[in-house]
């Protein structure tokens, strides 16, 4: 979506519109409320916004730091479908938990960052 940091911070506090909202949600293959979830808003609240409606600089932020993740893991793990499995499984270093249980505020999305980082550098996580 936007992968300079600046310009991220500009898109989340200038609000990102529904339809970035949705594609980032299609990127990362939950459903709308699965994907609300992890949220500092309602399924509700969403589904009220139009196309081209700006959503708040917090949804906006947090729906951009998820959108960084799966890039960042996409890439890493050569497929979508490969870092979705990874997403849902139990990880020894997060204490057995999976990683998509982190991802419903900042600093669970940036522990995921570093154990992705840990992993491409070869480091044992």
């Amino acid at each position: 979506m936007v992968n300079e940091p600046a310009a991220r911070y500009q898109k989340a506090h200038n609000g990102i519109t529904k339809s970035d909202f949705i594609a980032v949600a299609t990127m990362t293959g939950l459903n709308l409320s699965e994907f609300s979830s992890f949220l500092p808003v309602s399924k509700r609240t969403i589904e009220k916004v139009k196309d081209q409606e700006l959503l708040s600089p917090q949804v906006s932020d947090r729906v951009l730091q998820i959108a960084t993740l799966y890039q960042q893991g996409i890439a890493l793990f050569g497929n979508s479908e490969e870092f979705k499995d990874w997403m849902s499984s139990s990880i020894i270093a997060l204490g057995n938990k999976r990683p998509i249980d982190f991802m419903d505020n900042g600093t669970g999305i940036a522990i995921i960052h570093d154990l992705l980082g840990r992993i491409e550098h070869g480091v044992y996580s």
